[in-house]
């Protein structure tokens, strides 16, 4: 996004989302094939969703996610409730207004590092974020099949 703008445009802002989201992405592939690899082999989904929730997580942002959820259909919900790159994400006085979206660019990193490790550990599925406070992020991953 360019400094120079007080309020970016929605264009740049998608822009910047699928950017963040690509580089979360090739991120999540090289270190999941990291800390899997004197690991065996997963069971099922939920037990590669729990290791993301617990493991991954943990060695990323040396916190554990907050909440899973799930509906049993191909859907899970990861909490976090306090995500530290969203925590430092204080935007500029001038930014108040955007501050929601500000931090929802944000949050597509590591929506990225999740899709990553997913894609890396053979799991095919879509990974949406929504920032509910400036802190907080819920993640969808909604499995394809």
């Amino acid at each position: 996004l360019r400094s120079d703008s007080a309020s970016p445009s929605h264009a740049e802002l998608q822009l910047a989302g699928r950017k963040l989201e690509a580089a979360g992405f090739q991120v999540g592939v090289r270190l999941i094939e990291r800390y899997t690899r004197e690991r065996p082999r997963f069971a099922d989904t939920l037990e590669i969703i729990k290791f993301i929730c617990k493991d991954f997580w943990f060695e990323i942002y040396r916190k554990q996610i907050d909440k899973l959820q799930t509906n049993n259909r191909g859907v899970y919900m990861l909490q976090d409730n306090k995500h530290r790159l969203l925590s430092r994400c204080s935007p500029s006085v001038e930014r108040q207004a955007n501050a929601k979206q500000i931090c929802t660019l944000h949050a597509k990193f590591p929506s990225g590092l999740i899709r990553g490790a997913l894609h890396g550990l053979g799991v095919a599925a879509s990974v949406g974020v929504e920032v509910d406070r400036l802190t907080s992020c819920q993640f969808t991953i909604k499995i394809q099949t």
